[in-house]
């Protein structure tokens, strides 16, 4: 045979067994707790005459139930502070990356920070100047998860100042961003702010 195997199938290279699944970690005596009342819930239910609730509660205990819940908990998370690509050069934003892991920053709240202190006029960003053509570099997404309340004052904060004469052009989210990032690259993010 031209292409038989050389070990038997199965095993590892380092003489180990391989692993038999994911690990099951006994759950703790509140939830076990809280598993009985569920179940007790969905058998009240039943003897009372819905039985259809009592399905769907009975459900929740289930691999697909787990999942639905947790799918829950993101859409909440994800309706509060969705995923906001800011547009900008690949080096920038392997620049931003590498200096605020390095200084502990948490980009989500740097950049909250950033879009709040603009709202509130403590910050004024630089308007961003055309590369010429064919000299811009590769260009990429930083994403960030930011609040959409927040991110909705910082552009209409920029219309209005521009609506007012306080600036000559409307910054975006995206180029209050970049902007301010790009300062925070400088100062090596000089006291970085952390998760909230």
């Amino acid at each position: 045979m031209a292409n038989a195997p050389t070990r038997p199938p199965k095993t590892s290279r380092y003489g180990r067994r391989p692993p038999r699944g994911p690990r099951l970690v006994p759950i703790s005596r509140d939830d076990q707790q809280r598993v009985a009342r569920i179940r007790q819930a969905s058998a009240h239910l039943s003897k009372t005459g819905a039985p259809d609730l009592a399905a769907e509660v009975d459900f929740l205990l289930t691999e697909d139930g787990r999942k639905f819940v947790g799918r829950l908990h993101w859409q909440e998370r994800s309706d509060e502070a969705p995923n906001f690509g800011i547009w900008m050069p690949e080096s920038l934003r392997d620049e931003i990356k590498a200096k605020a892991s390095t200084a502990g920053a948490h980009l989500q709240s740097e950049a909250e920070h950033a879009l709040t202190e603009f709202v509130e006029g403590r910050f004024t960003p630089a308007q961003p100047k055309r590369a010429g053509r064919g000299q811009a570099g590769k260009k990429v997404n930083l994403n960030v998860r930011i609040n959409a309340g927040l991110r909705g004052r910082a552009d209409e904060m920029g219309q209005e100042l521009l609506n007012e004469g306080e600036l000559d052009w409307a910054p975006s989210t995206s180029q209050i961003l970049v902007s301010y990032f790009m300062d925070r690259v400088e100062e090596g993010f000089r006291d970085p702010i952390r998760k909230a």
